[in-house]
């Protein structure tokens, strides 16, 4: 189990202060033995520089003038006020047999997934009695310019991610009954020492309700233990002796279980009322006005790479399509019942392409083909490489990936679309694969004239990724001079097995 958290850092000195702190040498793990092997592991964009230290691994950026490249960065794209980086911390239970070097492969799988095209700085602290990671990001993005969107969004994204790594490592996560869920950073770092006067309160709690049986008792029964209780109508508010601030049952039931609402409370304690209508009226609290969910980062980065490469204005509900595209695409499904040799035809498709931005464009339009993304061409005989995004980057982002097989003529009415997809064009069958994020899928069946046969996509989808996986674990069993396992499993299993993000693939 890890726990994310999070501050911001909005000075110069509070983050200067903050990467020496974390990068201290009594503090952090030293990397030597496996500092190769994480480098050779980590992904960067635009052959940006990506280093390991000594004891902390930096990602696009340097680990001797850490602070000053991030300045540096920030100063480029005038984006050097406010909030100018994040420093996340990774907390790792001290029952989970967590070893400092797993740690920090975590805490660098982490920051590769979450923080693609960002400087980070990962470091892996040994100094308490729990392991734990510091990752600190520059604010700003080392492609776009733009700044990174924390929110409560991006914060349960990388929960999420980090409760993946673990699961994939055998380490256990933060499930929906665990005493953990949702408590704050003083009380998870003092509980896991035992020293969170809130986890006491709980186990007090638990006593109370075996051996009170009335509201004086229970009163009375906490005040023993040094605790004084402000018992009203509609809450119970308990404070330690000593402490400033009291906390609310119902508050302690959202973090440690629904056991401990007023209302469960009392009926274990056998005196429970249900409360006249009016006062719960009084108290009932005001609907929540709907509000536009927050974009994630990567959508962030999408908008931007579509606005400055003029792609057009298509949205998932009102797709814009050229009639030139479209024509192109018709010419060359035709040629597939003709054309002994299709890819050069695709291959001269593209060129015309090409040559269309040479047209003049009424001012009022947009620019429709200023520039075809595509991608150098891998030197395969059988294999050609396209799209605007490449495979190992889209795929190495957080969120699940989305693959089908199409036509050729198809792929034509996905150029400048606003997706970012990567395809594999098979010359011998005359298809291409087509990887999308997940999130697009519907988006891109839209594109493909496709959306009545979502379910059949989906399905092929499926099809693909365990073959792509089931070809993976077949190299790495060879390699490592293992057999591949087959069981017979229901779908029930086959459901707990993607829930733990355990690596298979079934038929």
């Amino acid at each position: 189990m890890a726990y994310i958290g999070k501050v911001s850092i909005k000075s110069n000195s509070h983050m200067e202060h903050a990467i020496d702190y974390i990068t201290k040498e009594e503090k952090a793990l030293g990397l030597d033995e496996f500092k190769k092997a994480l480098n050779e592991r980590l992904i960067h964009i635009q052959d940006v520089n990506t280093n390991s230290g000594e004891h902390s691994t930096c990602i696009n950026c340097s680990s001797q003038n850490t602070y000053k490249d991030f300045e540096n960065i920030r100063k480029a794209f005038g984006q050097d006020k406010g909030v100018i980086a994040h420093h996340y911390y990774q907390s790792f239970q001290k029952d989970d047999n967590m070893t400092p070097e797993l740690a920090h492969q975590i805490g660098v799988e982490l920051a590769k997934k979450m923080f693609p095209n960002f400087q980070v700085v990962v470091s892996t602290h040994i100094d308490r009695e729990h392991i734990h990671n510091h990752i600190i990001v520059n604010s700003c993005n080392i492609v776009s310019g733009q700044k990174w969107h924390s929110n409560k969004s991006s914060l349960k994204a990388i929960q999420k991610e980090s409760d993946k790594l673990c699961l994939q490592n055998g380490l256990g996560v933060i499930t929906k009954d665990s005493k953990y869920k949702g408590i704050d950073r003083t009380t998870y770092q003092l509980g896991l020492n035992g020293k969170s006067w809130k986890i006491h309160l709980v186990r007090d709690l638990e006593k109370a309700v075996e051996c009170c049986h009335s509201k004086d008792e229970f009163i009375s029964f906490m005040n023993e233990r040094g605790y004084s209780v402000k018992y009203k109508d509609i809450h119970i508010t308990i404070t330690k002796d000593g402490e400033k601030k009291g906390i609310r049952v119902d508050t302690l039931a959202k973090q440690f279980g629904e056991k401990f609402k007023k209302e469960n409370l009392e009926r274990k304690m056998g005196y429970y009322s249900p409360l006249p209508a009016e006062i719960v009226k009084k108290y009932q609290p005001k609907p929540k006005t709907e509000t536009v969910p927050s974009k994630s980062n990567w959508e962030q980065y999408e908008q931007w790479y579509f606005r400055k490469n003029n792609y057009l204005p298509s949205t998932p509900t009102n797709i814009v399509r050229d009639s030139r595209s479209v024509r192109l695409a018709q010419i060359a499904g035709k040629s597939l019942f003709y054309s002994k040799n299709i890819f050069d035809f695709v291959l001269r498709a593209m060129i015309l392409l090409l040559s269309l931005r040479q047209r003049k464009v009424r001012t009022h339009k947009p620019v429709r083909y200023k520039k075809v993304q595509t991608l150098p061409i891998k030197r395969s005989p059988d294999y050609v490489t396209f799209g605007n995004i490449k495979y190992r980057e889209l795929t190495s982002t957080a969120g699940e990936n989305y693959s089908i097989k199409i036509s050729l003529d198809k792929l034509l009415l996905i150029a400048n679309q606003p997706i970012l997809y990567s395809g594999m064009i098979d010359k011998n069958n005359n298809s291409v694969t087509i990887t999308v994020k997940k999130k697009d899928k519907n988006f891109l069946a839209s594109l493909i004239n496709l959306s009545d046969k979502q379910q059949q996509l989906d399905e092929q989808s499926e099809k693909l990724a365990n073959s792509q996986i089931y070809h993976e674990l077949k190299e790495t069993a060879k390699h490592n001079g293992e057999k591949l396992k087959y069981l017979i499993v229901t779908p029930e299993q086959v459901q707990i097995l993607r829930d733990n993000f355990i690596q298979f693939a079934y038929f």
